[in-house]
Order: structure tokens, then C-alpha cells, then sequence
């Protein structure tokens, strides 16, 4: 089980080993590399999960080093666009507070049920390429502010399943 392990938390470090090539191809002017790396990077997601299935390597560990390795990235991307000058600091300073309640809530309860939540990575990885494909001053409003729409939502349904979790007469 150990070394099995190995292979999606593998598969999963290749995210944080895009980040400094994404930076490179940006700066190059080579945004079609980056589109690529992102997308790169999305299979990763998706391969580190079903590998772990597939090898029975699943762990607590595997679950969270691959949200962070999620988080890594996206949050060295938007930090990235923020020095930039394409956001203001308070977005990856949201989406740091947004992986700091998953991570927090999903320690208190397993059965939270985030119906925006659990698609809040996914927003964030379309916010990098509209960002990418599409800079301009509306496209930025719009993902700094549908990332706020998403981060309200996600609180207010996780606040909600906490308290009918310790609360078993409201279920």
C-alpha cells in the first residue's frame, strides 16, 4: 500500500511542478502553452483520484495533499495575475479563505453536502483561462466577482449542513 501510494501523489505533485513553467510561458508571451499546462493539469486531478481507486490507495493524506496541490496552483496562478495588476489582492486573499474552510469544515464533519462548493476548484481553474484567453478589465470583474457569488454560497451550505450535522432534529 505504501509505495502504491506513491503513483497519484505523483501524479498530483505534477501540479505544483507546472506552476513555475506556467509563470515561464506567461511571460513569454505564450498563452496557448498555458492553456495547455492548464488542461495538463486538470487530467491530473482526475488521474491522481482514479488511480488511487483503481491501486486501492486511497488515504486521508492522498484526499488532502490533492486539494492542496489544487490550491497551489490555482492560488500561485491568481497571485500571479494579482502582481500583475489584474486583481485586486483581497481575490487570492478569498481563495485562500475559501480552501481554508474546506479544509477546516471537512476536518469537523465528512458529510457536508456543498452542492457550489465542490465546484469551486473548477470556477477557479475556468477564471485562470478565461483570464488567459480573455484579458480584459470585464473579463477580470467578472471572475473576481463570480468567485465572490461562489465563496457566498459555498459558506452559507456549509454553515448550513454544519449545524444540521450537530443538530440531528433539523434533518
Amino acid at each position: 500500500m505504501k509505495k502504491l501510494i506513491l503513483i497519484p501523489t505523483a501524479i498530483s505533485s505534477l501540479r505544483i511542478a507546472v506552476l513555475p513553467l506556467f509563470f515561464y510561458l506567461y511571460n513569454s508571451a505564450n498563452i496557448v502553452a498555458c492553456l495547455i499546462l492548464l488542461a495538463f493539469s486538470a487530467a491530473t486531478d482526475f488521474f491522481d483520484g482514479y488511480s488511487a481507486r483503481k491501486l486501492g490507495a486511497t488515504s486521508s493524506f492522498g484526499a488532502y495533499y490533492d486539494a492542496i496541490t489544487d490550491f497551489a496552483l490555482v492560488i500561485g496562478a491568481f497571485v500571479f495575475f494579482t502582481v500583475k495588476g489584474f486583481y485586486p489582492v483581497w481575490l487570492p486573499l478569498l481563495i485562500t479563505a475559501s480552501f481554508v474552510l474546506f479544509i477546516f469544515t471537512s476536518r469537523l464533519s465528512k458529510k457536508i453536502y456543498d452542492p457550489i462548493g465542490k465546484y469551486i476548484g473548477s470556477a477557479l481553474y475556468i477564471g485562470i483561462v478565461l483570464t488567459l484567453v480573455f484579458p480584459e478589465q470585464i473579463t477580470y470583474s467578472f471572475v473576481q466577482y463570480a468567485f465572490v457569488v461562489f465563496f457566498v454560497i459555498s459558506l452559507g451550505s456549509r454553515v448550513i449542513c454544519l449545524t444540521k450535522n450537530r443538530n440531528p432534529n433539523l434533518n
